[in-house]
């Protein structure tokens, strides 16, 4: 008798291991109060969204255009500045009876706002330029993510059409500053900008030069070779129309 509750006995105790085996590979039943994952904003402020400088997004309202909103921004991000408070260029081709809402958005590579603001367009389309002087100053070698969004809806809750880009930047270094303590024009300080690949400094250099003297340009072929150089070539005749009120 002994003999057989031992047979059963070891029979049991097989098969309660066996199955505290199999549990060890067996999916985990979710919790009714397991922590969910976070939602991804669907403004176009998470590094998890498409990224792009051309439109990102849904047109929306927006009227039909012949160039897409556009980043005057290499390919290749990020684009390098000198600057605390360096200037954004976008190419904007709506007019601003058609755009609700304007945002400006800056942030850290940990997805932190260091500056976000409402803006207000040129009254006529063209490359526009947001300024940070009311922003908190860039750190030397810190990297930054920007966006510039805008709404045709009035209601801001209505996906946005967006553009998005890298900046970083870094110190001058002392042949830097030399050659820049020694430029006299602006072909000068842009040729000194362009060749060591300050490029936000390169493109206001000479959007500027656009601005102030659009008629009069001494500069149309170093404009049209730094669009071209970073496939904007469809953007070399359209004006430079100023700076977004913030």
């Amino acid at each position: 008798m002994s003999v057989v509750k031992n047979y059963v006995k070891s029979k049991y105790t097989i098969a309660f291991a066996l199955v505290l085996c199999l549990s060890n590979f067996l999916p985990a039943t979710a919790q009714p109060n397991a922590t969910q994952p976070k939602r991804t904003e669907t403004d176009g402020s998470r590094r998890g969204r498409p990224s792009g400088r051309t439109a990102t997004g849904s047109r929306g309202d927006c009227p039909k255009v012949n160039a897409p909103l556009t980043a005057l921004i290499p390919a290749n991000n990020p684009g390098l500045t000198m600057e605390e408070y360096p200037q954004f260029w976008i190419f904007v081709p709506y007019q601003s009876k058609n755009i609700a809402i304007g945002e400006f958005v800056l942030q850290d590579k940990q997805n932190n706002d260091v500056y976000r603001t409402n803006f207000t367009l040129p009254q006529a389309p063209g490359i526009v330029n947001v300024n940070l002087g009311k922003a908190k100053p860039l750190q030397i070698n810190q990297e930054y993510q920007w966006f510039f969004k805008i709404y045709c809806s009035s209601e801001k809750l209505s996906e946005p059409l967006f553009v998005k880009g890298w900046i970083q930047r870094i110190a001058k270094n002392s042949d830097l500053k030399r050659r820049l303590a020694a430029a006299r024009t602006p072909e000068q300080r842009f040729t000194v900008y362009y060749e060591n690949q300050i490029w936000y400094e390169a493109v206001t250099e000479l959007a500027k030069h656009q601005l102030i003297r659009p008629q009069n340009n001494s500069l149309p072929s170093d404009w049209s070779n730094l669009l071209e150089r970073v496939g904007l070539e469809y953007l070399i005749s359209e004006p430079v129309v100023g700076e977004v009120k913030l």
